[in-house]
């Protein structure tokens, strides 16, 4: 009996991904992308809803004791920043938040009868949101419709 050398071979795999298994990774990465981001942007913009409806609301509430004091909401014919008005004791620090600081809050009453409090982002251009007097919210309307 001839025993023969035999000679395996070494029959390991190169170490690595191939191009298949990477390009079915990248595509299930873009697809949960895909879905999460526009979920993301829409959490956002909720919170920025909450921080000014809370804010505003704290406003609106120095704004009713003004009322109930006077008879009438301060006058304002032009917008002005809420912080620093002379109607009110609002502190800058109640106006802070993870959006929105106290220089974006403005106010403007022409009649003593009706007002608008505006908060507006990066000058108007990204979010815009505002409430009146009856505590009706609108969201995101032109600057000439204020």
């Amino acid at each position: 009996m001839v025993i023969g050398s035999l000679k395996l071979k070494n029959s390991k795999r190169a170490a690595g991904f191939s191009l298949v298994e990477l390009a079915i990774v990248i595509i299930i990465i873009g697809i949960l992308s895909g879905v999460a981001i526009p979920i993301y942007y829409k959490y956002v913009e909720n919170s920025k809803r909450s921080e000014v409806m809370v804010t505003m609301r704290y406003v609106k509430n120095y704004l009713d004791i003004f009322h109930g004091l006077e008879q009438y909401y301060p006058l304002a014919p032009n917008w002005e920043n809420v912080v620093g008005s002379d109607w009110n004791d609002v502190p800058n620090a109640g106006l802070r938040g993870t959006y929105f600081l106290s220089k974006y809050y403005d106010y403007k009453c022409v009649d003593g009868e009706e007002y608008r409090i505006r908060c507006y982002w990066d000058n108007g251009r990204e979010a815009n949101f505002w409430t009146n007097e009856k505590g009706d919210w609108s969201w995101e309307i032109p600057e000439e419709d204020w």
